[in-house]
This record gives C-alpha cells, structure tokens and sequence, in this order.
C-alpha cells in the first residue's frame, strides 16, 4: 500500500511538473542570464545555487554546472553558493559568465557528513565530531575502532581481543542499556554490523553522532550512537591509480613479570613455612622428585619466551579512480595478513570494492557501492594461562620431541605446544555487500532516491582435536563444526526538498521509509571417534555427538521526517521525528516514536562580532530529543518452548515444555531522553578552534532480567523498569601553534568524562523502607552498571596488631601478620556482606593529545592516550587456577608479597592455603598513559615527482604501543593476562600515486 500511494501521488507530481515545464516553454525570451559554474580547479559544480540578491527568485545548476535565470527588471545582480565554498556575488551579468567558486578555508565550515545528507560545519545543530582520517589510519590495523580511538571526545575505545582478527568495543557517551550498547555503524549511507568490515584505506571521513538531535533520523538502532563513515569515490578527471603497502614486527607489551624458576621455588618454600611454624621444610618434603632433578640441575623453563614469539603484518592496497562527465569510479584491492605472537595464529584477508557513480540523465543518476571480501582467521588451541605452568618442567625430551605432560607423568598438566600442535581451529568468512542507488531530480530543489542494500556473510567456525590432543584422546579426536549465516536487507524510500525562500530563509526537509531486516542461522556439529587425524575436521567420524540448528530473524519498519531552517545565515533549526516498529516486542507495543529538536545560533555572524579579529567562529547549540533500543533476543515477548522427545509405549513421541522464561507480552521500548548543549569556537583567525559539549542522558524503561519465584515453574522473566543517568563533560581542541609556508606544527587535545549512575530499578523496597538491589545481578541503585562489589583493602596485618580484637576474627579463625585486611565500613566489628562496597570500573575521564610537524617534505605525528581513575579486577591475583593465592604450586604474576624480614603492606604472605579475602587486593588501579603512535614520514617533492610522472610519493616509519605508563598488571590495562597477548610494533610503510 505504501508504494501504491508513492506511485500514485509520483506520477501525478510528475504530469504537474510537465505542464508547469511546457507552459513555461513558450513564455521564455532571450533576457536571461546564462553561466556555467566551476570549482577552484575546474570541474563543473551540479546543483549550486544561483540567486537574484535580495530574492527569492532563484535556480540551481545542472549537472554540467550550467544554469539559466531571468533577472527581476533591473535587478541582475546574483548570488552563486555551494556547499563547503565561498558565497560569491556578481553584479556583471550582460554576457556569458564563467564562475569559479573558492573553497572555505574555514575549518569550521568544512563538509561534514550527517544522516541522510551533509553539511556545513558552520551549519551542524547537534553533537557530532570529525575523525581525521589521515592520521587514524597511520596505525597498521584492520581493526577500524583502534583508529577511532582518542580521536573524538566522549568516544570510548577498549580492547576486547588482542588476536589477529582481533575486534575492541566502542562506546559512545557510557552505557544506556544492559543490552547491547554497541553503536549503529552507517557507510555510504547503509548499515554494517560490523565496522571492521570495510578497509582503512578506502575510507574517505569518519562522522561521530552523539547526541539525541543528530542521532534521531536513525531511531531505534542509534540509541547508543551513530558512526558515519564515506569510502573513496571517482572524481572527474584521468584515472589515478594508488598503492599503499606496510609490514610491521610485532612483539610482545606487557606490564608484569613472572617468578623465575628461583624465585618460584622460594615461593613454595615460604609458604610452607608460614604453615609450619616458621620453620622451612626439606626441599624432598615440598617437591616431586621431576623437580627436584629440574633444580639440582637448573633446567628451568620460561614459558612466556618458549610459547611467544614475535609476528609479522603485512599489507596491500591498490586503488584505481577517475572518470568523465557521466561516469565516475572507483576501485580498489587490499590484501592483509597477520600472524601472531602465539603459534598457528594469524589472520588473513582479502577485500574487493567497487564505487560506481553514473549519470543517466539531466535528472537521473545511480550509483552502485559493491564490497567483497574475505578471511581467514586461525586461533590458538590451548589455554592462554599458560604463565601459570610451573617453570621447573621438562616440555622436551632428550631427542628434542615434544612431552605431552612436562611436570612428569605424575602431573597431567599438558604442555600448550602439544596441544597448539594437536589442533586445527579455523574461521572463514565470505561476505558480500550490494548496494544501489538511484537518485531522480524532480526539480532543482525537489528529489526522490532509493537506497538498497543487501548484505550476505557466511562464515564456517571448525574446530579439530586430533586424537592425541589432551581433550580428544579418549574419544579418538572430536570435531565441531558450525555454519553460520547473516542476510541482511534494506530499502529506503528518500524524499529531499531544498526551498530557498530567498537569501535570508532556506529550508530543507527529509522524508524516510525504510524497511530493515536482519536474519542468522547457523548449523551446529559435534562428531568424534575419527579413523585417522589426516583430513582434521573433513574426515569422517563414526560417532555424532550433537548437532542443532538455530534460527533468527528480526525485522524493522520505520517513517522519518525532518525540517531543517536557516535563517539569516546564523540561527538554526533542525525538527526531527522517526517512528520505528520493531519485531521482537508484543503486537501492541511494537511502535516507538523518537522526536527531537536542536537550535544553534551562529554569534560570530552578528554585526557586534563580525569585525573582531580574535573572535572568528562561536556557535552555540542546544538540542533535546529521544532515541529508542530494541536490543533484546526475540522471542521474549511470546511464550516459546523447546522440543523434548520422549518414550510413550515403546516408542519416541514428540514433546515440548516451556522454557525457564515467562514470556512478557507488556514489554516495550527502552527510550533514551538527551539535553546536549555545547560551544564551537574558533580564536586569532582559527588558528585556534574547538568545541565544549555539556549533557545530560536518562534512559527509562530499562529492560531488566528480574528473577521470580521457583514456585511460578520458571526462573526468570524481563521487565521494562528502572532508569540509567549519563552526565558528562567533553572538551575537543585543536591549534596551529606554527603555521608558514614551509612549516606547520599543529596540537590536539579530547577530554572526555562521563558519570554512568543507575538511578532506580524495580522501586522495591526492604521491610525497612530501603530500596532493594540486585546484588546477583551487579545492579545497585546509585552507582554504575560497570562496577566491583567487593570488600576495601586496608593493608595487610603486621606484627604488633592487635590480631585477637579485629573484626575478622571469628570462633574458628585469627588472622596472623601477613593475612589481607579489609575495612569494617559499617563499624559494627564484624566482616559480613555489609561491609562490602561497590566500586565502579569506568574511568573519571579519558582523553589523547597528538601533535603534528611538518616541516617542507617532512612529517611527524605523535598521539599520547590517557585513562584516568578506571578499576578493575585482576584475577591473577587473587584466584587459585590462576596462580594469584600465593601458594607456589602455579607460577604467576611477580608481586612483592609479605614476609617476617620484609614486611609488606600491599600483598600477603604465602600460605599452602587460600588466603582470606584476597579479592579485596586484587582490585588494581588500571588508569595508564600510552604513547599509542609516532610516525615520520617524507613526502617527495613535486618537482622531483614531475620528472618521474608520478603525482605523490610517500616513506614512513611507524611505532605503536612505543610505552605505557600503568600500576596495572597485564598484557595491556585492558585486558587481563588469560586473554590473548597485547603487542607493540614497528612499522615500514609505503604510499605513491600515479
């Protein structure tokens, strides 16, 4: 029905305009002004605008940047504006002209992306910040987040895996939501789930939306945030080709050290003789012989050094663009590969993309974005605490082979090489993105686009154990198998008119339909009792395990309108409103509606600021609106039950029972509620610009898993309740410290704070009035979702304490001097679960400072990271299979731990049993400064290149990860040491264009 009515209403748009053109036809006579409009270097600019001053009368120009216009009597004296240049006005108008339009030098009024369009800088209302694309992809990764990361305030970056292929969270402004606080990723005005998807270098601009105003013409799927980002497009003129090549040495960054194979076996010696009466027990009574011999002998093993080796990247990219009149592309090839730091790991990938941008007609024009790739990803199969295996072990045997079990047979701790050589896990991905654009120009200011897209990855995750893998040898190798597919799709129906009213008001307005649908399956094998380990997981097995199949699919429809004014060049309206249906709530709450407002006035434009000299930019804005989350798993809106098949008289029949959810057919959109207020300015002739942001988010209607009662049948259900606060500070600038002809050294700073804070939940209360937590949860009213709920550190007991009156003396236990020490918060003179205190996890503030030189050819570019006041848990410090108890039997992390003739009061003394209340110290301050990127590079100059024929030329050295300054210990800050090894690299790389 809806494109029944398009049609319908089309087609008689489309009669009214041809008789509105016929009749004018014959009503023209030769007094006219004709011209052609140019940019800076000649291309013909499409759609410019030409005014009569002080009219409305007006016309923009075709795509050969011709236009026509009658003059009001004897009024000929026009004006010709365009996006990103300078408004030009002409008074000679009796012939002819030729217009050539400058670009704004402003930075300020650069062209910004935004949704569904693109702006001035000067004229964006909401929040939104620029990347800068050329120093972002200084750093050799195919992990698009890691570029982002300190490069636009309130946009938090953190490493989630650390594996070639690896991936890192983004968030966007803290968490709104339990579920799903990932941001919406549009490129080339289509989404991606994934932003690693397309390759660094055919990306053009990165946008960041972060704001309610901004963000409202995405509706649902922006509530956590949008990321805007262009790839390369052809431009007018011969074809160009680009290559870009690097390779990079990794090696391993890390902020810890492990017991060498003297200092563990102390270890274990001081913690019997704590347990011992202060005496040290025989080495014969404390070790196995195995270790006994590894001692006397000093044949000793650096697991970290044996298992780590450094890796290598290597990267290529070559690209071809240009065109005519008609036709535009551009095309590009890139190839990757990684190998990492722990063996068999590694990550290749191949990618194909093609933009094409062609003109049918004077009114319709198409464009076509195809990205292809694919990859190959190879993990790792073993434990990654392998730091935690005693270094007094035997991985080889005397002809050199590798031991299965290297404490001795009588240990089964399996050495990891064996298991790394026993095992084949391997994901490959093929993904394919289409995307068609058609584009109709009604009229100069009034347009119909329709954007499609479809996106189809599948991907096969294979798993083999061989039959000598130490969890396969029993069972004669095992295999899993899991394929998993992804479709997506969407269409979207665009309406835009510009109507310039005259040269003090303009308006625009943006209509939307667009239908979204996203569905996964996957297929899932478990096999095992394989014939022989030579074909891994292709070869036939005897025995299946399991095997399931799964399937979802979530479909969303939504309607979007927005109005945009200008008036006078310096006050700034923008009206938006987006209603989005989603399937994965009940039938009556389907539909959510997402408004939102932004003004912003452009002060420098009032005569009391024009002329000033020191003052050149200051726009104030304000916005308020709402975004929605629809980021649940389906199905819990309707009650679903699994299949269960049973014997009935001998024979299987099919059965089915409910699951453990009750099924809520109320629940409804989680909405998030903005106020963004924020200052551009720009100082001493722009030399000094940057942008204030202050505010202020509620996300209410929290969708929450509550527990319920074990007498309903079930064990948990979700409920639209509670409320989530994020208030915060962001604070961008950028300075030309230095700024000549042959030198230009430029400083960046982004300062971010934000204050996550749950401010309700489900309003229940205690018998004692309080309102009650959700301690299983982690969910506590008046602190933030992110956090710890764990007893406070107070030192570690000493010799002269009195032992027998602390609070953690109970009828059956006394610390002794070396046992941790927690605060009575409560002062009752008991340790109970009172005295536990939540503590957040997120950082007070977080931010980066760059700096760039460059000087004739010569470039250098530094970035320094920086994260303050974080927290986090370090478990291998405090857990048993993780060597933190301090007991000698695993190796771990090197601490300065308590003893008689060295007192410590940060860790405790070695115990052969489980200390108390060792989480408390566990709980490390992860704030750290990192000099994430140094870079010099060279650019060959145009007189040398112009004798090669060839039109740029670059060489660069690289380094990332040079250091990191951080009380934290592990790999990286964040992440701990039983995930996959952070590293730091140098990079050689390559740049010339033809």
């Amino acid at each position: 029905m809806i494109f029944k009515s398009i049609n319908g209403r089309k087609t008689a748009f489309l009669f009214t305009v041809f008789l509105l053109f016929f009749y004018s036809s014959f009503g023209q006579d030769n007094d006219v002004i004709k011209g052609i409009v140019y940019d800076s270097n000649g291309v013909p600019l499409p759609g410019a605008t030409v005014l009569i001053k002080n009219t409305s009368n007006g016309t923009t120009t075709n795509f050969e940047g011709e236009f026509e216009i009658k003059p009001n009597g004897n009024n000929k004296t026009i004006e010709v504006s365009y996006l990103g240049f300078k408004t030009q006005e002409i008074t000679d108008t009796q012939k002819d002209l030729i217009i050539k339009l400058q670009p704004e030098n402003n930075q300020l009024d650069e062209v910004v992306v935004v949704g569904y369009g693109s702006l001035k800088r000067s004229d964006v209302v909401g929040a939104v910040s620029s990347v800068n694309v050329d120093e972002a992809t200084v750093i050799p990764t195919t992990n698009v987040a890691e570029m982002i990361r300190g490069r636009a305030a309130g946009v938090q970056v953190n490493l989630a895996d650390a594996r070639p292929g690896g991936n890192s969270n983004i968030l966007i402004r803290g968490k709104v939501s339990l579920e799903g606080n990932d941001p919406l990723i549009i490129v080339d005005g289509v989404p991606y789930d994934n932003i690693n998807d397309i390759a660094p270098d055919d990306i053009t601009s990165i946008e960041i939306l972060k704001d309610a105003s901004s963000q409202a013409i995405y509706g649902s799927r922006a509530a956590n945030g949008v990321i805007l980002i262009s790839t390369r497009r052809g431009e007018k003129g011969k074809f160009k080709i680009n290559y870009h090549g690097f390779t990079t040495m990794q090696s391993l960054n890390k902020n810890f050290d492990l017991y060498s194979a003297e200092e563990f076996a102390q270890l274990r010696r001081e913690a019997n003789r704590t347990d011992n009466d202060e005496m040290y027990l025989d080495d014969a009574t404390i070790f196995e012989p195995f270790e006994l011999e590894a001692i006397e002998n000093e044949d000793y093993v650096d697991w970290e050094d044996l298992i780590l080796e450094d890796a290598v990247i290597q990267s290529h990219s070559l690209s071809l663009s240009g065109g005519g009149e008609n036709t535009k592309v551009f095309s590009s090839l890139s190839y990757y590969d990684q190998d990492g730091l722990i063996p068999t790991s590694g990550y290749e990938r191949g990618t194909f993309r093609i933009n094409i941008d062609q003109r049918i007609s004077d009114k319709f024009s198409l464009q076509s974005n195809i990205n292809l790739q694919t990859s190959t990803q190879n993990a790792e199969s073993t434990s990654l605490n392998f730091i935690n295996i005693s270094p007094l072990a035997k991985p080889f045997d005397e002809d050199g082979a590798l031991v299965k079990f290297p404490l001795g047979e009588g240990n089964r701790t399996v050495n990891p090489l064996w298991n790394i050589r026993e095992a084949d896990n391997e994901i490959k991905t093929i993904l394919t993105d289409l995307n068609l654009v058609g584009k109709y120009q009604f009229t100069p200011s009034f347009s119909y686009k329709l954007n499609a897209f479809s996106r189809s990855r599948n991907t096969q995750d294979n798993r083999y154990r061989s039959s000598l893998h130490s969890e396969a040898d029993d069972i004669s190798g095992s295999a899993v198998l899991r394929d998993v597919s992804y479709r997506e799709y969407l269409i979207e129906n665009i309406f835009d008119y510009n109507w310039t009213i005259n040269s003090s008001n303009k308006l625009d307005f943006t209509a939307v339909q667009s239908v979204n649908q996203r569905k996964t399956s996957s297929n899932f094998i478990e096999k095992s009792n394989f014939a022989n380990d030579l074909n891994s997981f292709n070869g036939d097995a005897s025995v299946l395990r399991d095997s399931s199949r799964d399937l979802d699919q979530r479909r969303l429809v939504s309607f979007m309108g927005r109005v945009r004014y200008n008036l006078l060049d310096r006050y700034l309206l923008t009206l938006t409103a987006r209603v989005d249906g989603s399937t994965v709530f009940a039938e009556d709450e389907k539909y959510g509606t997402f408004p939102a407002a932004a003004f912003a006035w452009k002060i420098h434009e009032e005569k009391f600021l024009k002329s000033s000299n020191v003052l050149n930019q200051l726009k104030f804005r304000i916005s308020y609106g709402q975004t929605g989350n629809d980021g649940i798993p389906l199905k819990e809106a309707v009650g679903v039950a699994d299949y269960i098949p049973y014997v009935f008289g001998g024979e299987t029949a099919s059965g089915f029972s409910p699951l453990t959810r009750i099924p809520n057919p109320n629940l409804k959109w989680e909405t998030t509620t903005t106020l963004n207020t924020g200052i551009d300015f720009g100082l001493f002739r722009n030399r000094i610009i940057g942008s204030l942001e202050i505010y202020d988010s509620n996300t209410s209607d929290f969708l929450l898993n509550r527990v319920v009662p074990g007498t309903t049948g079930f064990q948990e259900t979700r409920f639209n309740i509670g409320e989530v606060s994020n208030k915060g500070v962001e604070l961008t600038l950028s300075g030309d410290i230095i700024r000549n002809k042959n030198l230009r050294w430029n400083t960046g700073i982004t300062y971010s704070h934000n204050k996550n804070e749950i401010t309700s939940l489900a309003g229940e209360k205690d018998p004692e009035g309080n309102l009650i937590d959700y301690p299983s949860q982690g969910l506590f009213i008046g602190a933030p979702i992110n956090n710890i709920y764990q007893y406070v550190f107070d030192g570690i007991f000493q010799e002269g304490d009195d032992l027998e009156n602390s609070p953690q003396t109970t009828d059956s236990f006394m610390p002794i001097a070396g046992d941790v020490k927690v605060k009575d918060l409560n002062e009752d003179g008991v340790i109970d679960d009172d005295d536990r205190k939540v503590i957040s996890e997120d950082p007070k503030w977080f931010g980066a400072f760059n700096t760039t030189f460059e000087y004739k050819g010569f470039e250098l570019f530094a970035d320094l990271y920086v994260v303050e006041g974080a927290q986090r848990l370090n478990q291998f410090l405090a857990d048993n299979a993780k060597g933190g108890t301090l007991q000698g039997r695993l190796n771990g992390i090197k601490v300065d731990y308590y003893l008689p003739e060295s007192p410590s009061n940060r860790f405790p003394r070695p115990r052969t049993t489980n200390p108390s209340y060792l989480y408390s110290q566990a709980i490390q301050d992860a704030s750290y400064v990192r000099l994430r990127t140094l870079s010099i590079g060279y650019n060959f100059t145009p007189d040398l290149l112009s004798k090669m024929g060839i039109s740029s030329m670059k060489l660069y050295a690289t380094a990332t990860n040079l250091f990191t300054i951080t009380d934290y210990k592990s790999w990286s800050p964040e992440i701990n040491p039983d995930s996959f090894p952070d590293t730091k690299g140098l990079t050689i790389g390559f740049k010339i264009g033809i």
